[in-house]
């Protein structure tokens, strides 16, 4: 039923929009001269240039905050005072085998 209903709308809205096209003076609506619709669309163009600096700018800047955040966060810090190196422990050296006594002649 919705289907329907929708389309029942959109067809008399169609056909009240030509039946107004139709009765509608255009001669009323001045048409624009080339010399205006070419200084439009450089207005336009140069809004929309100094819009696109504008953003990147802004997100240059925010790159740099972040990356000099980052660069802080990351960077090793200045060595404290160590304290002095500790000597390794001395390893002993292995034991020397023994002498063997003299065998007695038999």
């Amino acid at each position: 039923m919705f289907p329907l209903l929708t389309f029942a709308t959109g067809l008399v809205a169609g056909i009240t929009g030509v039946r107004l096209l139709k009765s509608a003076k255009l001669d009323a609506i001045p048409t624009p001269s080339v010399g205006d619709i070419g200084q439009k669309a450089r207005d336009g163009l140069d809004r929309a240039r100094s819009g696109l600096r504008e953003a990147a700018v802004s997100g240059l800047s925010a790159v740099e905050r972040t990356s000099a955040g980052l660069r802080d966060k990351l960077a090793p810090e200045p060595p404290a005072e160590m304290p002095p190196a500790a000597k390794p422990k001395a390893r002993r050296s292995p034991r020397k085998a023994a002498k063997k006594a003299p065998e007695a002649a038999s």
